[in-house]
Order: structure tokens, then C-alpha cells, then sequence
């Protein structure tokens, strides 16, 4: 927001924290007031829950969005077949809908393994060996019932120091986080705009694994942190979605002149 600001752009939270949301652009607000519509909104909410909700609203009210595309409105089954769609390259993966399932799954691709919730909220859980596995989804289906046993399976477990984090932003890989002392071949950065091009996003991160001769996405995250990240030509964050914002209200907005 405070990038906006000094781009001249004046932002808000939306909705508003005291309003309802109308669903319907022609009926008035629901308190009978005039209900402040924006121009363009910029996803960063950190409950996906409630983010879904709110960009089929803005989509029902003609708002258009800013926003990590498929990664922002489905779950890590929607990612992972977009980008299989595209044929980027990525581990072997399975959909396990039970117990039974998700084990003949580390079978067939061996371990490590990785089990990753379909919720990108969740936490992806290691399953480095036979019995931790077994554990760990037997766990997750008792105490989650058919939301616990839903899952992708994915082959391996890389080691922290061998995934990157690349923010993309309207199109171009705009900063990183990584290891210290990790080279970061350009070849990741130009699959991490891939992977956003083939999930239709805007601004979203997308995990690199550094575990071959060639790079593979391992995941996203649909609101990544940026604080700590590094610029990869000397923009920030903050000043990319800035730039993105102004170029959007250019082509939406009469009268409106991006700098």
C-alpha cells in the first residue's frame, strides 16, 4: 500500500471490514448506502477461505483483480493439472482419495515422498520412510475424515536448501528467495514465469526444486510473503504490483495516465 501511495494510487482494504459485499452489480448495498466499488483489487488476503469468496464477488461486480489465477481460486489438484496441462516439468504425482490409496502411492514412486494437502494453505509433510508414512496418513484419515485422506502424493522430499522461491509478478520473475550461497540458474526463473503464465496469475509465488540437471516446480503459494525476498532487477516487490496496478487502470480507467 505503500508503494501504491507513492505511485499516486489511493488504496484500501477491501471490503470493507464493516460492510457486507453485494453479489449483484445492479442492486444497491445492503445497508442502503452507497457501497465504494474499486477500480481494481490487488489478492493479498491471507485466508484463502475468505480470498475465494471475495474475488468471485469482485467477478460477479465487474471488479477485475490482480490475483495468482488458478493458484488463487482452487487447490494444489488445480495447480498441479494446470501445470501438467502445460507440460512443465514437475515430480511424478498422484490424487489419493483414501488410506489405502495414498500408501500404493509411496510404493510406486518410492521414498522420500512428499504428501501435500490440497489446501495450499497446508503444509506439505514429509514421508521420508515406510513407517512414517503409514503414520501420517492414517493420522490424517481419522482425524480428518475425507478431507484428511485427499491428498497429492508427490515423488521425493528436496532439501530446504535446494528449493527457491521466485515471486512473479505480472508476467516477469521479480524477486527470490533462496539459500545463501545458492546459484539460481536463470533456466528456474524462466520456468517460474512459466508456471504463472499456465496458471493464469498476476502475482504469485511459485517453488522451484533444484534437484536434477533441470529445474522443476515443486509448488505455489498464492500470497507470498515478499519482506525478505531479493529483487532480480532492482525493483521491489512492492513497486512491481505498483507498476502492475498502474498499467491496469491505463487500459480500464478513462483519463488515467500511468507514469
Amino acid at each position: 500500500m505503500a508503494a501504491l501511495a507513492e505511485a499516486g494510487i489511493v488504496s484500501a482494504l477491501f471490503p470493507p471490514a464493516d460492510e457486507p459485499l453485494p453479489v449483484d452489480p445492479l442492486s444497491p448495498s445492503p445497508t442502503g448506502r452507497p457501497f465504494p466499488v474499486p477500480q481494481l483489487v490487488v489478492d493479498r488476503h491471507p485466508t484463502r477461505q475468505i480470498a475465494r469468496a471475495v474475488l468471485a464477488t469482485c467477478g460477479a461486480l465487474g471488479v477485475p483483480a490482480l490475483c495468482a489465477g488458478i493458484a488463487a481460486t482452487g487447490d494444489r489438484l488445480d495447480v498441479a493439472s494446470a501445470l501438467a496441462a502445460h507440460g512443465l516439468p514437475r515430480p511424478r504425482t498422484a490424487l489419493c482419495t483414501s488410506e489405502d490409496a495414498a500408501l500404493e502411492a509411496v510404493a510406486a514412486m518410492g521414498l522420500p515422498a512428499t504428501l501435500l494437502p490440497l489446501d495450499l494453505e497446508s503444509t506439505p509433510i514429509p514421508l521420508l520412510d515406510r513407517d512414517a508414512a503409514e503414520a501420517v496418513v492414517e493420522h490424517r484419515a481419522v482425524l480428518g475424515g475425507v478431507s484428511g485422506s485427499l491428498g497429492l502424493i508427490q515423488a521425493g522430499w528436496p532439501a530446504p536448501e535446494s528449493l527457491v522461491k521466485v515471486i512473479v509478478v505480472d508476467g516477469a520473475a521479480s524477486a527470490l528467495e533462496a539459500a545463501p550461497g545458492t546459484n539460481v540458474p536463470g533456466q528456474a526463473l524462466r520456468l517460474a514465469e512459466e508456471a504463472a503464465r499456465a496458471l493464469n496469475a498476476d502475482l504469485v509465488a511459485i517453488i522451484i526444486a533444484l534437484v536434477s540437471a533441470e529445474p522443476a516446480v515443486w509448488d505455489a503459494h498464492p500470497v507470498p510473503d515478499f519482506r525478505h525476498a531479493m529483487p532480480v532487477a532492482g525493483v521491489t516487490v512492492a513497486q512491481a504490483i505498483a507498476e502492475a496496478v498502474q498499467c491496469r487502470l491505463a487500459t480500464t480507467v478513462p483519463g488515467f495516465t500511468a507514469e
